[in-house]
């Protein structure tokens, strides 16, 4: 079942120097059913947020702190796994 999410595209650059181009989900607007018996994703000091990538189907790691040009907020209807909601 699709829901709407506010969703996030930004570029940064990864510790080995590449670009990367990532659109996600930050922990807040995530879907508890996501988290069963897992502890929700928290931000590091270094700029670092564990955010819900929505074309790998995963969580991964988006670098704040070496964002390249600016970072767009959207609203997506997507279907996100882990269960039925």
């Amino acid at each position: 079942m699709k829901s709407t999410y506010t969703t996030y595209t930004g570029t940064f650059k990864k510790q080995d120097g590449q670009s990367r181009t990532m659109t996600f989900i930050r922990p807040s607007d995530i879907p508890s059913h996501l988290f069963e018996g897992k502890t929700r994703p928290q931000s590091n000091p270094k700029g670092q947020e564990v955010v819900y990538d929505v074309k790998a189907k995963s969580f991964r790691t988006f670098n704040w702190g070496t964002v390249q040009g600016s970072v767009s907020q959207h609203q997506s209807s997507l279907s996100l796994g882990g269960g039925n909601s």
